[in-house]
């Protein structure tokens, strides 16, 4: 619970520590770039689907919005009567290495507990569009069209830096939050790629409010400025509870998110006010009991009537036994207004 204020330090504000492995960040850029050039030279090694591909990623560790846009791509093409189906890394799941199918055109199956919480959650909040685990994405794809012939896209989440896979399109997500942070790539900032791997994008999806940095601004990418939107709170799929009712509750928050800012703001800008906010290292499991112990008796002391959680985060906790924290989850949906929806389908009819 003390990795954050490390993070935010010296990740996203240039530091002493940032300059330090700044040699390193430039080191492992110009492998970045042979890499990308590689790929782009000998397309050879690059395989094609039959199947429109649609890339959504990023080039900042952490979150950015992949999934909650996902969500919003595959729903606004599957409403257009398009035919989509989704690939997932599965990361820290059981099947990241074996590519399984979690979803079909009718049901989720059992397994879907155990592709990981990202996966979990694109597969229960996609009803009717398949969705397949795997880091192997070639595997993955022949996998959807050989199960699905009539696929009109396949959208791979989180895939900017698969470069074995041709994309059609490729989304490349900020966030306004963590935006470039300190502008330096790994280890001594956020950055996954250097900031010129933009050239390389289709389109940019900027999430929330405030200034788009001239950096991105520069590359002349067509930006799509999104949002998001509360959708309710609930207990159960059937048990919701409004938020005018927890204006005078007492409530915290749980989370293991790669930007737990952006959570806060969410509740924030909602008008409610949360005593603490509990947040671990992104992705983590909860199985530690001692942690599970650690909350309950937190919930017991402070008098914690609500722990608000992610969607993401209860993919995880729904499943852990005897569990009695009072959790409640908050849904949220990415949103466009009608001019950026217009961007979309401009960018997607670019395919």
């Amino acid at each position: 619970m003390k990795l954050q204020p490390f993070i935010e330090k010296n990740l996203f504000k240039r530091s002493f520590l940032s300059y330090l492995f700044w040699p390193l960040s430039i080191k492992y850029s110009i492998l970045l770039k042979i890499r990308r050039k590689f790929y782009l030279y000998f397309s050879c090694c690059v395989f094609r689907s039959k199947c429109k591909i649609i890339s959504v990623g990023n080039i900042t560790s952490g979150g950015s919005g992949k999934t909650p846009f996902t969500i919003f791509l595959a729903k606004y093409l599957k409403d257009m009567n398009l035919k989509v189906a989704v690939s997932h890394r599965g990361y820290k799941g059981k099947f990241e290495k074996q590519n399984k199918l979690i979803s079909d055109e009718k049901e989720v199956f059992r397994i879907a507990k155990d592709a990981g919480d990202e996966a979990f959650l694109l597969a229960n909040k996609l009803k009717g569009i398949p969705v397949i685990a795997g880091k192997n994405r070639k595997l993955s794809i022949q996998s959807l069209t050989q199960k699905f012939s009539n696929l009109d896209y396949i959208i791979l989440d989180d895939s900017f830096q698969h470069l074995k896979v041709k994309h059609d399109i490729d989304f490349v997500l900020f966030s306004a939050i963590g935006g470039i942070g300190n502008g330096f790539v790994l280890p001594a900032g956020i950055l996954r790629e250097p900031l010129s791997s933009l050239e390389y994008a289709d389109c940019i999806i900027f999430n929330g409010e405030g200034e788009i940095p001239v950096r991105i601004k520069k590359y002349n990418k067509p930006i799509i400025r999104g949002y998001y939107q509360i959708k309710r709170f609930y207990i159960t799929s059937d048990r919701e509870v409004p938020l005018e009712n927890l204006k005078k509750r007492k409530i915290a928050l749980l989370s293991a998110i790669g930007l737990p800012k952006s959570f806060e703001n969410t509740i924030k800008e909602n008008g409610l006010n949360f005593i603490k906010h509990y947040h671990l290292p992104d992705h983590y499991d909860f199985k530690d009991k001692s942690v599970i112990d650690y909350l309950s008796e937190e919930v017991r002391k402070k008098e914690i009537e609500y722990l608000i959680t992610t969607e993401k985060d209860y993919a995880k906790l729904q499943f852990l036994k005897d569990l009695k924290l009072p959790l409640l989850i908050l849904e949220i949906e990415f949103k466009l207004s009608e001019e950026n929806e217009r961007i979309l389908s401009d960018c997607l009819n670019l395919i």
